[in-house]
């Protein structure tokens, strides 16, 4: 299933769906002058309770909408994860309407995240900064942590999120492992090894993030890789270079924890539209969290891209079809 409009952002839009192909071989980058997708971006500083945050905003339909569309990015990014999205919606004419892409506390230019911040602390500072920019209202998209940011914004805040889209939103097979490492271990072994690797790249300090880059260099970080991608080869060789340059092992690690003590029983709650998608190859969600959500919201739609893993919103997008439901 494909995805004919993008129309985030205003009121009324259907939810997308699925986008089956692959994403095309364009490279992403931030900043770019000669790219008309981003020209009308501009870098934001909101002060907040966990202390100055870095937006990136394009106000494009503010004078006839107060509602947002807010890009949450995951533990492994920054806002830059959406750039596909951004660029494959303006290359069909159908820009997202009011973006609000946050680089969360922790990742990106956002300084970082304190021991002890909650998933609460983390929503809250989203729904502060959203409203600062001026904005009532906002359909949220997240990616994997980013994801249960979103479904835990619409939680916390359900007369201001009009819909929630999260792609491999982290749910509870995975929650479970970041509570129980070793105990869970064989629900999501790849999740546990990573969590593994993360807290040892934390103990080390900044030595962590030179031995990342020490191994993108090397050429060893897309094959280590490669367990989050359908098929890593398919990826722009950009997408590897921003995951070098953003992970940030202490952050995941404290994001991690946020998420375990969250009670994600909360978003039966959420009464707004929702709709969750994952890859079918990815290593972090399965279809045992399709039945939990099942059961948990009933109302969400659950969709799953045939050729994409954790990274749906990237493997899947393309300028034709720009929307996989994030």
């Amino acid at each position: 299933m494909a995805v004919s409009r993008a129309n985030c952002g205003r009121e009324g839009y259907e939810l997308p769906c699925v986008n089956s192909t692959h994403a095309s071989t364009t490279r992403y980058r931030a900043g770019d002058p000669s790219d008309l997708a981003t020209v009308g971006f501009s870098r934001v500083v909101v002060p907040t309770v966990l202390g100055d945050v870095i937006v990136h905003v394009n106000p494009n339909a503010v004078g006839v909408s107060d509602t947002a569309t807010l890009l949450l990015h995951g533990a492994a990014g920054s806002w830059t994860t959406w750039l596909p999205l951004i660029c494959a919606a303006h290359d069909v004419g159908e820009p997202l309407q009011n973006v609000v892409a946050v680089d969360l506390p922790g990742w990106g230019e956002s300084g970082t995240i304190q021991d002890g911040t909650t998933v609460e602390d983390m929503v809250d500072a989203v729904a502060h900064i959203t409203r600062t920019l001026g904005f009532a209202r906002w359909n949220v998209f997240g990616h994997s942590l980013g994801g249960h940011l979103a479904l835990s914004l619409a939680a916390r805040y359900p007369e201001r999120t009009l819909s929630v889209t999260g792609i491999s939103a982290t749910g509870p097979g995975a929650l479970s492992v970041l509570r129980h490492p070793l105990r869970r271990f064989s629900v999501l072994p790849l999740l546990a090894g990573m969590m593994g690797a993360m807290r040892f790249l934390s103990a080390i300090g900044p030595a962590g993030n030179w031995l990342v880059r020490g191994l993108h260099r090397l050429g060893a970080l897309g094959p280590l890789s490669s367990p989050l991608f359908a098929n890593w080869h398919d990826i722009d060789a950009s997408v590897i270079d921003s995951l070098a340059s953003e992970l940030r092992p202490r952050s995941f690690v404290r994001g991690a924890q946020a998420a375990g003590q969250y009670d994600e029983n909360q978003w039966a709650t959420i009464q707004c539209p929702v709709t969750l998608v994952r890859g079918k190859r990815d290593v972090f969600v399965s279809d045992r969290d399709d039945a939990w959500f099942a059961n948990m919201l009933p109302h969400a739609q659950q969709q799953v891209a045939a050729r994409a893993g954790h990274f749906a919103h990237i493997e899947t997008v393309s300028p034709s079809q720009p929307l996989v439901a994030a």
